[in-house]
């Protein structure tokens, strides 16, 4: 077999099933509600690093 058609196949192989894995996480209201999520996770460990700067741990 021809090295591109290896290289297209494994890519294939590997990157389409992870792509159509995300894609209920892409529609509309289910995405925000994760990157709300995220966000306010991103806030609670800000805040425990400032807490504990504050107590120079």
């Amino acid at each position: 077999m021809k090295p591109a058609a290896i290289f297209i196949a494994i890519f294939v192989a590997i990157f389409v099933p992870m792509f159509l894995s995300l894609m209920p996480i892409l529609s509309g209201e289910r995405w925000r509600a994760a990157q709300e999520r995220a966000r306010a996770r991103r806030i609670a460990e800000a805040r425990m690093n400032a807490r504990l700067l504050r107590l120079n741990i």
